[in-house]
């Protein structure tokens, strides 16, 4: 008891110790006051002009015409002069990435995906998002997160000291586990701001929600094609570092009751007109995912998944995920080798791994060898493929043991289906573009569907989430209507 005593008397004064230290900050967009360690507003400038360049490369570069990026800035810029910090002056990127994603920087610098742009509706939706990132801004959230770190180290210390041994360790989770706490309420606390911002810019606020809940739709489809419940994006977990979307909806969806403007901006119709012809999932550079087929243009070869697989392709690798957990990982090597392509398998990729049955293969003409390992309980193929004196392919087929037998014929399949595209095939091969259509008579969601490419058995379901259609929605003539095609 005398141990759980000195936990809570050190948790009791923490905030006590925390108004007494130097890095206490007024948030300016509450009046509290919050904890921020050092930082301050040169520090973050720097941090941001730092890492700047850094996103921009890890992301693929900028996206968009020079017309498209002023749009998206402007919505910003236009945010910006309704914020409490006036500092910094706020830049705005749009990055080409497929994944739905926004995020800030300290100092000022604010990126949003393309991804997310096809996702959005109108213009007050993106301006929603772009108003949540300036909330982490304005709030001090980089500040605070980084004191919160300092502050958790200094209260650890004191509990170590007080209590010693195995409670060090609970400490540690308690502490942990209420910082993590903490950045769900900045979450909360940023679409609070995002609302006060947009209100003042004359955006409609509850653009703001119904993006969340396209966001929500968006992940549950997502979890569906990973074979996961779609349930499981509402869990609450205990030591997530964001609310969960239901949450986030309900909290969203009563706090826009509050802000009345008058004619709201939604600006549909200029904003579908912005992102019409807008790339669409994978860029060219990175290959293309046509249902269960990878081609790549660029490096010229394709291969096929088996059924039951989906693909999911990144910038360092292909993934495909299959029944219970089989996986498919396709990558190349980061260095190649002189010698036998054997050599490289055994004593270059696989040296250490305990790889057995060695063989050498020919793929469609290509040198190529194969090796097995096997470990707690599951099975490891790697197949790798020379395809010139500088590059070098790599497979591995990854199964639970007791599905390597079944499993066996189906990856040999896919190991044999790799092969050089020919010019014809290249050619051929165009990406996925967001296409703004008007509906005719007739027209259902089963039939747009339809009109959609990169069929993976979930059209109807992704043409739904990209035009934020609940299960019973019916289309109107002459509806304005997002598909995705070539």
């Amino acid at each position: 008891m005398k141990k759980s005593r000195h936990i809570i008397a050190i948790s009791v004064t923490a905030s006590l110790f925390l108004s007494a230290l130097p890095g206490c900050t007024t948030n300016p967009a509450t009046g509290e006051s919050v904890f921020t360690g050092m930082s301050s507003d040169a520090q973050e400038l720097r941090v941001g002009r730092e890492q700047h360049p850094q996103i921009i490369k890890a992301f693929g570069g900028e996206f968009g015409s020079p017309e498209l990026r002023r749009y998206v800035d402007s919505i910003g810029q236009l945010l910006a002069r309704t914020v409490e910090r006036k500092t910094f002056k706020y830049t705005f990127t749009l990055l080409n990435s497929e994944v739905v994603n926004a995020f800030a920087l300290p100092g000022g610098y604010i990126y949003i995906s393309r991804g997310l742009m096809a996702l959005a509706e109108n213009e007050a939706e993106v301006a929603g998002v772009l108003a949540h990132e300036l909330g982490h801004i304005n709030a001090l959230h980089h500040g605070r997160r980084e004191g919160q770190g300092l502050l958790a180290n200094i209260l650890l210390t004191g509990v170590g000291v007080a209590v010693g041994g195995p409670a060090a360790d609970l400490g540690s989770l308690v502490v942990g586990g209420a910082l993590r706490a903490y950045s769900r309420e900045h979450e909360l606390e940023s679409d609070s701001l995002a609302l006060r911002y947009m209100s003042r810019a004359g955006y409609d606020p509850q653009a703001m929600v119904n993006f969340l809940r396209k966001m929500r739709a968006s992940s549950r489809l997502e979890a569906r094609r990973l074979g996961k419940s779609p349930d499981k994006v509402d869990e609450f977990n205990y030591l997530a570092t964001h609310p969960a979307p239901a949450e986030r909806v309900r909290l969203a969806s009563q706090q826009a009751t509050k802000y009345k403007v008058k004619k709201p901006m939604r600006a549909r119709n200029i904003y579908l007109r912005k992102i019409n012809g807008m790339l669409f999932g994978d860029d060219p550079n990175q290959g293309f995912i046509r249902g269960r087929v990878f081609s790549h243009p660029k490096l010229k070869f394709r291969f096929e998944v088996p059924e039951g697989f989906r693909l999911f392709n990144t910038p360092k690798a292909v993934f495909a995920k299959g029944p219970n957990d089989a996986t498919i990982i396709f990558d190349s090597a980061k260095r190649s080798a002189d010698g036998p392509i054997t050599y490289y398998l055994q004593e270059i990729w696989g040296r250490n791994a305990g790889l057995r049955n060695v063989q050498r293969l020919d793929i469609n003409g290509l040198d190529a060898a194969t090796g097995v390992i096997r470990q707690r309980g599951q099975t490891i193929r790697a197949i790798a493929i020379r395809k010139d004196l500088h590059t070098i392919y790599r497979f591995m087929f990854r199964t639970k043991s007791q599905d390597t037998r079944k499993l066996s014929k189906p990856f040999r399949r896919t190991t044999h289906s790799f092969r050089i595209l020919t010019k014809r095939e290249i050619r051929a091969l165009k990406p996925l573009r967001v296409r703004v259509v008007r509906t005719r008579r007739g027209d259902t969601v089963a039939s747009m569907a339809r009109r959609m490419a990169g069929d993976d058995g979930f059209s109807e379901a992704r043409f739904r989430v990209l035009n934020g259609l609940h299960d019973n929605a019916r289309l109107r003539p002459g509806q304005r209507v997002k598909i995705v095609t070539e």
